[in-house]
């Protein structure tokens, strides 16, 4: 169609410049031809209401083709805004549920850490309670100790009393052994 727009606008155009100038000719060199002249002033007319068609046919075309880039360029700006409205929504969601994965794990660790100090505080509760433990088994191992080492310093006193007894028996009995010794000498000393 827009051939054929083309083509007419060059005829039209072609065609009235030639009735133009065979009319403008008729009329100075030929004005008793009336006949002629009305002829081509009449196809100087038919000529312009087709120029002026094509003219105006050009630019509904013109206009329709905008119309069409506008209509695509409006549908295009519609399809990017829908676009854009779903990838905000979309990325919206992603947020939201972002957002609640964190306060989630936000509230997971908080848990996490109660049972951590509750356990950490059992854990020490159990090391003092078995210090405790050992501290008494120490002190009560240190009072067997203490006690075992009285008895067997008490052990070592009866011992030693009695060695000393024994010794001073012994002693004794030496003594008196050499004291009748030299009584018994004595007498037969003074015989001789």
């Amino acid at each position: 169609m827009k051939q054929k727009v083309k083509t007419n606008i060059m005829i039209s155009s072609t065609a009235m410049i030639a009735s133009f100038l065979a009319f403008f000719y008729l009329m100075f060199v030929m004005p008793e031809k009336i006949e002629l002249i009305l002829t081509f002033g009449f196809i100087i007319l038919v000529d312009g209401y087709f120029l002026i068609d094509s003219i105006l046919k050009k630019v509904d075309e013109l206009s329709l083709s905008s119309l069409d880039k506008q209509t695509e360029m409006t549908k295009v700006q519609k399809g990017i805004y829908s676009v854009t409205k779903r990838e905000e929504l979309s990325l919206n969601q992603r947020l939201d549920a972002m957002q609640q994965t964190i306060e989630s794990l936000k509230e997971e660790n908080a848990k996490l850490t109660n049972e951590l100090m509750e356990q950490q505080k059992l854990y020490l509760k159990l090391i003092i309670k078995k210090n405790q433990e050992n501290m008494v088994r120490v002190v009560n191992s240190n009072d067997r100790i203490t006690k075992q080492v009285v008895q067997m310093s008490g052990d070592n006193k009866i011992a030693s009393n009695e060695t000393n007894e024994t010794l001073s028996e012994i002693y004794r009995s030496l003594t008196e052994d050499k004291n009748a010794s030299k009584v018994t000498r004595m007498p037969s000393q003074r015989a001789e």
